[in-house]
């Protein structure tokens, strides 16, 4: 045998992968528990940093790898961070609590590797090839699906705060392409984990008092607390899994996570909120995956 570094057996990355599509679902739907229940936007996404934070960068002290404190590294960890999880998840914030169903939250993001492959061919990181240009297409149909169809929403009013969450696939894609770009050689996916919750809190701690958003746990802690607590838990792991499925398998599988999330999303928001989605969001479902399904083909190699 030669010292090569192999890819582990399937069996335990489709296991890891089951975890991210399961807490990445989940999520939203915590999300939609804490601010529904009174906690402000940008506190929740505040509180939420510091949680992840913490738990990753404890975990990395632990294990002996903490974040190092370089001018790239700083850059890599505020880039990744702002567009990963502040901005994103201050857009999560409002549009749940402006009554956008959890489940449709998480469909929307099955959308993110198709905004990736454009960003990735504006960069030269990969080839343009029609069939992932068709799959942008269709996946963009499926959104078509959920916002057009009169009758598709519970209220015609959540239509723009769909078209607002659109923005999140973007964030996402955009820390794919930033950390592809930008991740310094050998950083440990926990060190990586505890930089990227922690650098943005300083803007966001601004933020939250600039809004007057500010709120801190109090005496009481009810549904809205402990959902805040679990969404800590649950973005540390989702982050840590993303990072180390990358790293072991390659950006291309776990994209395929995005086959998993929305339907947890739809799973976990009928069984909190009773959600009852109809028919046109189902059918959306279809192109949604069908566009997934072409951006992801490998291209062909020349015979």
């Amino acid at each position: 045998m030669n010292g090569a570094l192999q890819r582990p057996h399937v069996g335990w990355p489709l296991f890891m992968l089951l975890v991210t599509g399961v807490a990445y679902g989940l999520t939203y739907t915590l999300a939609g528990v804490s601010v529904r229940g009174g906690i402000p936007f940008f506190a929740y996404v505040f509180w939420l940093g510091v949680g992840a934070g913490v738990i990753m960068f404890v975990l990395s002290l632990l294990f002996r790898k903490p974040p190092r404190v370089t001018l790239t590294h700083l850059k890599c960890y505020l880039v990744t961070g702002a567009s990963g999880y502040a901005v994103p998840y201050i857009i999560v914030a409002v549009v749940l609590g402006h009554g956008v169903p959890a489940g449709i939250m998480s469909m929307v993001i099955a959308l993110a590797p198709m905004m990736t492959y454009l960003g990735a061919v504006m960069f030269r990181l990969e080839r343009a090839w029609w069939l992932k240009y068709l799959g942008l297409v269709i996946g963009i149909a499926g959104i078509v699906l959920i916002v057009a169809p009169e009758r598709s929403l519970p209220s015609p009013d959540l239509v723009i705060w769909i078209l607002i969450s659109l923005m999140v696939p973007l964030c996402y894609a955009t820390t794919t392409i930033a950390a592809a770009i930008m991740r310094p050689p050998a950083m440990d996916s926990l060190s990586f984990s505890a930089g990227y919750f922690l650098t943005p809190l300083p803007i966001l701690f601004v933020a939250m008092f600039a809004a007057g958003d500010f709120w801190a746990f109090g005496s009481g802690f009810g549904g809205a607390e402990w959902a805040l607590v679990m969404s800590a838990v649950v973005q540390g792991l989702g982050i840590y899994l993303f990072l180390e499925l990358v790293m072991l398998m390659g950006p291309v599988f776990f994209t395929t996570v995005n086959f998993i999330t929305p339907l947890t999303g739809i799973l976990f928001g009928m069984a909190f909120f009773d959600e009852r989605l109809s028919y046109w969001v189902w059918i959306a479902l279809v192109p949604l995956f069908l566009g997934l399904l072409f951006v992801i083909l490998p291209r062909p190699g020349p015979k």
